[in-house]
């Protein structure tokens, strides 16, 4: 007998034992039902909690302190749609261009527009940041494969 296939038929045997089941399907059906309730478990956990903070909040709310949101931000700020890019970045030069332009702009242009109009950079991949860039900006809608317009 081969020492591959003696390997192999450990394997088997330890996995099984890992799942904590003979061969046969019992064993499957056990340890689905234990991974099942384990689910169960911990989702009656996560709704307790759920509630928890709905209480917390509700209180805290009543007294005028500011309480975060469900997805970790304070309430009252966008997900980050409504700020002005940052003086002097790259999504500042490229709404700069933008608007300059009016129509629509292909990622090359709008590369070559940015260093025109005095970015800074030293970037060998400057084409890439600047179409992550684009896909990232609120203020810009994609109008087809590498084509970007300001809204």
């Amino acid at each position: 007998m081969a020492k591959g296939v003696k390997r192999r038929g450990k394997r088997r045997r330890r996995a099984a034992r890992a799942v904590g089941a003979s061969a046969g399907s019992d064993g499957l059906r056990g340890a689905l039902s234990g991974l099942q309730s384990y689910m169960n478990r911990l989702c009656a956990e996560r709704d307790r909690l759920t509630r928890q903070i709905a209480a917390l909040q509700g209180a805290l709310g009543s007294l005028g302190a500011a309480t975060r949101g469900s997805a970790g931000r304070p309430p009252g700020r966008p997900g980050g749609g409504g700020r002005r890019p940052r003086e002097g970045s790259l999504k500042e030069f490229i709404t700069k261009v933008l608007s300059k332009n009016g129509g629509p702009m292909a990622v090359k242009d709008v590369t070559a527009a940015v260093v025109r109009a005095g970015y800074q950079t030293r970037n060998r991949t400057l084409g890439k940041s600047v179409g992550i860039a684009l896909a990232q900006m609120p203020n810009v809608t994609k109008l087809g494969r590498g084509t970007f317009k300001l809204k």
